[in-house]
């Protein structure tokens, strides 16, 4: 009895000492804040890491300066920076393209306002400021930079339009063909080693029926490709939505999910492959084709959901998923697709349109493309944004991960449990590293940091939780704001985690004290068996 004692109790130490070994804080830094001001943004580049701000020179006043800094990948750098804005500046958009961050402002009034860029070199910190009077007042949705290039997509007259902007002789051009009454932008990509920026657009026919287009364009605005994904299997199907990847060996693809016209917005998922000549093939995947979609249920309740899949198969019936599917992110490497899907309900019917389109409402929604300026800001609406005045509208049931190669065939799928989780807008639920046999998801709950971790397609951890860790000992988590903190993947099994935080410590003299910071934190995640 005693040896069995011992065998248990050890084997218990030793999967406790994986767990926690399994998620480490490896580096920090600091910038100290007050409470109440503007948490930084963080973005991921090739060097490290840039994080900007705007404040104000004192608790109560006018936002008249842009804060921004830099780290290499050890949290290493500079202090930060600040930039005195002379009038009233907005932050409406921006973006990397290479040791450059582009800073889109209104500048005066909104009610009439005018555009300028700030063109910030993030190796010698100089700032080129440039007023833009060329640009249509549209309802912006967009703004990419890359190659001296700036493009703006957005919405005028209720309908899409892009323009062009040459950054050093300031010319702009429209580009053409897309300025259509019943015309949808879905996605729009740079691949600034092409030169050229694909644009995908949903419209309806004469006929209503609805066809997606993926449109390459050049930097002068000419249109170098069109392909049109419209030859669908069953002439009831439509595509919902879909991400399109980059490009690898000539190839890309365009996958998301799609679903019955007038009828349920969600059957499965498509998966269209693309040659260099614009010609595809369509793979439409159900419920059926995924062995372990209903994963997260538990165990009799899967039982339950597969025996009526079964039924409905031999009945020759369709199965739609009830649920809203989106497709969050795809993982795009040595010809294979990695997938990961949001299922989530939303608890208000002006969530989705009648035909189930743009459910995911991509660029005011994706923490990478947006989100600094909160629910008033005209261009992106905060992933961040919490209000106690706004009831929870949306529960997360789970986080799907599918594995395709080129062909489209799937190598293996799996689903995480998400425990119905409320969320007021329907974000990005987490983020997730792929290394080809490991998949990590990490999500924040609250102050906890979660981890589950996908081996060869089979769960082997699921949503564990981790404290927040400093990296000092002798200091301790005082209070972390909640709404303030955000997780990104950085690179490799490499997190990132920022916020603000109030850290207990001893002064030199030996006295109790507290200092408010905004922090950036690095965490690795290591393999659990």
């Amino acid at each position: 009895m005693i040896n069995k004692t011992l065998v248990l109790s050890l084997a218990l130490f030793f999967f406790f000492v994986a767990a926690f070994s399994q998620v480490q804080f490896t580096q920090r830094m600091e910038v100290e804040t007050n409470w109440s001001a503007d948490d930084f943004f963080v973005l991921p580049r090739e060097q490290g890491m840039v994080a900007f701000r705007m404040k104000s020179e004192t608790a109560y006043g006018t936002k008249n300066i842009f804060e921004y800094l830099t780290s290499d990948f050890q949290l290493e750098g500079d202090s930060a920076r600040e930039i005195e804005l002379e009038d009233f500046y907005e932050l409406l958009g921006f973006d990397l393209d290479e040791d450059f961050l582009y800073v889109l402002f209104n500048k005066g009034s909104q009610y009439n306002p005018e555009k300028a860029i700030f063109e910030i070199n993030l190796k010698n910190h100089a700032v080129n400021k440039m007023l833009l009077t060329s640009i249509l007042e549209m309802e912006l949705q967009d703004f990419l930079v890359f190659n001296k290039k700036a493009v703006f997509m957005g919405k005028y007259d209720f309908r899409p339009v892009i323009q062009i902007l040459d950054i050093p002789s300031k010319e702009v051009v429209t580009v053409p063909g897309l300025f259509e009454k019943d015309a949808k932008i879905l996605q729009m990509r740079k691949d600034p080693d092409l030169n050229v920026f694909d644009v995908v657009v949903s419209r309806r026919d004469f006929y209503k029926k609805k066809i997606v287009s993926i449109l390459t364009f050049d930097t002068n605005g000419n249109k170098l490709r069109e392909v049109k994904i419209d030859d669908l299997k069953d002439p009831s199907m439509e595509i919902v939505e879909g991400l399109l990847t980059s490009s690898y060996n000539y190839k890309q693809a365009l996958i998301g999910p799609y679903g019955l016209r007038k009828k349920e917005a969600y059957q499965g998922l498509y998966f269209s492959k693309i040659n260099q000549f614009g010609e595809y093939e369509n793979k439409f995947y159900s419920v059926s084709d995924f062995e372990n979609f209903y994963n997260y249920l538990p165990e009799k309740t899967r039982e339950r959901r597969l025996r009526k899949v079964e039924r409905r198969l031999n009945r020759g019936k369709n199965i739609p998923i009830s649920n809203v599917v989106v497709t969050r992110e795809i993982n795009a490497s040595n010809g294979y697709y990695l997938i990961y899907n949001d299922h989530f309900i939303s608890s208000t019917s002006r969530y989705v349109p009648r035909d189930g389109m743009y459910a995911s409402n991509f660029y005011r929604l994706n923490p990478m493309m947006g989100g600094y300026g909160g629910m008033y800001n005209p261009l992106w609406m905060d992933p961040r944004f919490r209000s106690n005045q706004v009831t929870n509208q949306y529960k997360y049931l789970a986080a799907q991960f599918i594995l395709l190669d080129e062909d489209g065939n799937i190598i293996w799928d799996n689903s995480l449990n998400l425990d119905n989780a409320s969320k007021n807008q329907p974000v990005k639920f987490g983020e997730m590293s792929f290394s080809g046999d490991n998949l990590f998801y990490m999500y924040l709950d609250e102050t906890e940091i979660l981890l589950s971790q996908i081996k060869r397609g089979e769960v082997v951890m699921e949503n564990e939780p981790f404290e927040i860790e400093l990296i000092n000992e002798n200091e301790r988590i005082a209070d972390t704001r909640e709404d303030s903190l955000q997780l990104l993947w950085w690179y490799d099994n490499y997190y990132l985690l920022s916020g603000k935080q109030r850290i207990r410590y001893q002064d030199k003299d030996g006295k109790a004290t507290s200092r408010e910071v905004n922090f950036f934190t690095k965490i690795k995640v290591d393999d659990f068996i």
